[in-house]
């Protein structure tokens, strides 16, 4: 029951950053605000950066989609999909999409 809560929180709960850290928040909607209590998070609450930001260096910004850009496949936010999309010049990437894209299988192309 607690992943399911928390799944749906975080599809649901507002995105936003504080102090430079990715959050979740309750945007004051009653029922959220339930989910946050249920769960025992604070409102706002800190996401970790990985998996819930743009791959690219110095972006805070949720990703929104995931494409390849080069030889990397990354999590974008909208910003930078539309630059990939447009076939422009990719910023560095993030340390750690760098080391999750190199841990792919060479065969299935799985992450590892």
């Amino acid at each position: 029951m607690k992943e399911a809560l928390e799944d749906m929180v975080l599809q649901f709960g507002y995105r936003g950053v504080v102090n430079k850290q990715p959050v979740i928040m309750t945007g004051g909607l009653s029922a959220l605000e339930s989910a946050f209590y249920a769960l025992g998070w604070d409102d706002p609450h800190i996401l970790p950066e990985e998996g819930y930001t743009c791959d690219i260096k110095g972006c805070m910004e949720e990703s929104t989609s995931g494409t390849y850009w080069g030889r990397y496949y990354l999590r974008l936010c909208r910003k930078h999909s539309s630059m990939a999309f447009k076939k422009k010049r990719r910023p560095p990437v993030k340390d750690y999409a760098i080391k999750r894209e190199l841990s792919r299988d060479k065969k299935t192309g799985y992450l590892t």
